[in-house]
């Protein structure tokens, strides 16, 4: 059985497989966020490892499941133990005001415009979610929910959101940046309809306050987070460099 991981005092995570066009494998991380009114989960996974992650869930909250879903963003990787986690403990569930039409299904990911052939191309690969999630409140940017603090981080999706826990000086990133292979990587153009939006997102991110960055795909980057974002920021920008961060 899959096993969340503790990464700080109030954060763990769980590393889950999914096939991207059932060619590559691909791991997926889903964060549990402890809290004094309970746990926070952070995204679902695939819809394929639901069963694996709902036990899991189980498992480290003592069988009392998630006090609230979070969600960084809508992609059937991210989402696809929704439908599971109703069935268990019906939590409530929460979005970006701007994403949660593509979770309630009034909006569709792969109609987004783009400029970018690549994302053309992914959009007709791209997985739809099957779940209808018709209950699902909205968050916004500043605000803080359970000692997380919401940051809107668009671009790879247009409702794509962070989360700073400030207490542990860690932040849960999505997709806005990956760690593949030991080295920063914005996401995927394929999946991304406004790279240079994303971009953005990612130069945004270095003016917070943080140590950690726990990303969805790849290992936690411990310690050096916010340095490590802000050297791939600066190698990207090709321009002036953005003031360097303060201890």
């Amino acid at each position: 059985m899959s096993e969340f991981q503790i990464v700080t005092e109030n954060i763990a995570r769980l590393e889950l497989q999914y096939k991207m066009a059932d060619l590559i494998s691909i791991a997926v991380a889903v964060w549990l966020v402890r809290g004094k009114e309970g746990f926070v989960l952070i995204d679902s996974g695939p819809p394929k490892t639901a069963g694996d992650m709902v036990e899991a869930v189980s498992e480290a909250t003592g069988g009392r499941g998630p006090s609230v879903v979070l969600l960084t963003h809508g992609h059937f990787n991210h989402t696809g133990g929704l439908s599971a986690l109703r069935l268990a403990w019906n939590p409530p569930i929460a979005a970006h005001v701007l994403e949660a039409p593509y979770i309630v299904g009034s909006k569709d990911y792969a109609r987004i415009r783009s400029n970018h052939p690549a994302y053309w191309l992914g959009s007709l690969l791209m997985e739809s979610t099957p779940w209808s999630i018709s209950n699902i409140s909205h968050i916004n940017q500043g605000q803080t929910i359970l000692g997380l603090n919401v940051i809107h981080l668009p671009g790879h999706t247009p409702g794509h959101t962070g989360f700073i826990h400030m207490k542990d000086q860690a932040c849960i990133c999505g997709d806005a940046v990956m760690n593949i292979g030991h080295r920063l990587m914005a996401p995927l153009t394929f999946t991304t309809p406004n790279p240079k939006i994303a971009k953005n997102s990612i130069f945004r991110l270095t003016e917070r306050n943080f140590q950690h960055l726990l990303p969805s795909h790849g290992p936690p980057i411990m310690g050096v987070g916010r340095q490590w974002l802000f050297e791939y920021a600066r190698k990207r920008a090709r321009q002036k460099s953005p003031k360097t961060p303060k201890p």
